[in-house]
């Protein structure tokens, strides 16, 4: 039987690279990277197993570059796609705090750069879609898994990351919404909600701030996958991780 096939967003580092190393070594499968840094894409793949990884690079927020990198992943997994996740993830960027940047021309506030929105929500709903499609249009046996990365925020209020927070607030309504409808179809959707990680999206002048003995290791998302890759029939959960422990809450 040939090895089932994952498309991973922001897969070229932090969680991403992790669950795709754990998913290759310990489900046997194959790994396509979707990233938008060709250098550590590069990376990834020489560390991993190259025979079964495959990089794309490419903007996540560019639907046509996500829609090809689909269709890449489907073609070279032997026409079977079995699991999305997607990871790929950006921080606030904008800030509703500080000084207003007024147009002179109109008075007016000059329109934020919302990219947090685009990468957090809007990019992520559009690959789901596309998961969806392959999982039932394209795929020999209709169904599959997707895994999004949310964040502890998105049962926490953050004051100093609003937008963020907002943008994975969203994410925890649009899981528990679709798993439901999903199911009937033989689909599973479930999001990772890791505490404070140490990845490239933790600003480097913030790490000082807590001991490595207070942040959540990358080993606790491997466990929480290893719980949704055991459990076919498990959807619509938020699954909390926090320092070694992987708490459900649907």
């Amino acid at each position: 039987m040939s090895r089932p096939t994952a498309l991973i967003t922001g897969g070229a580092s932090g969680i991403g690279l992790a669950v795709a190393e754990h998913l290759i070594q310990f489900h046997g499968y194959r790994i396509a990277i979707f990233d938008g840094h060709a250098g550590c894409g590069a990376e990834a793949v020489s560390t991993l197993d190259a025979e079964n990884c495959l990089f794309l690079q490419a903007d996540v927020t560019d639907y046509d570059a996500q829609s090809k990198a689909f269709v890449h992943a489907f073609e070279w997994g032997s026409n079977r796609l079995g699991l999305f996740f997607a990871n790929a993830g950006v921080g606030d960027g904008e800030s509703l705090y500080k000084d207003i940047n007024v147009d002179e021309a109109t008075g007016l506030p000059k329109p934020l750069t919302l990219r947090v929105i685009d990468v957090n929500i809007n990019a992520i709903i559009q690959g789901i879609n596309l998961a969806r499609h392959f999982f039932l249009e394209k795929n020999n046996t209709r169904g599959g898994r997707i895994v999004v990365t949310s964040s502890s925020l998105e049962l926490y209020p953050a004051h100093c990351i609003p937008l963020y927070a907002a943008s994975k607030h969203a994410l925890v309504g649009l899981v528990r919404s679709l798993a439901p409808v999903y199911a009937k179809d033989g689909i599973s959707i479930n999001a990772l909600d890791p505490a404070l990680i140490e990845t490239n999206l933790m600003p480097a002048h913030l790490r000082h701030l807590w001991d490595r003995e207070q942040l959540t290791p990358l080993s606790t998302a491997l466990k929480a996958f290893d719980v949704i890759l055991q459990d076919a029939k498990l959807t619509g959960q938020t699954m909390e991780l926090a320092l070694g422990n992987v708490i459900l809450k649907p």
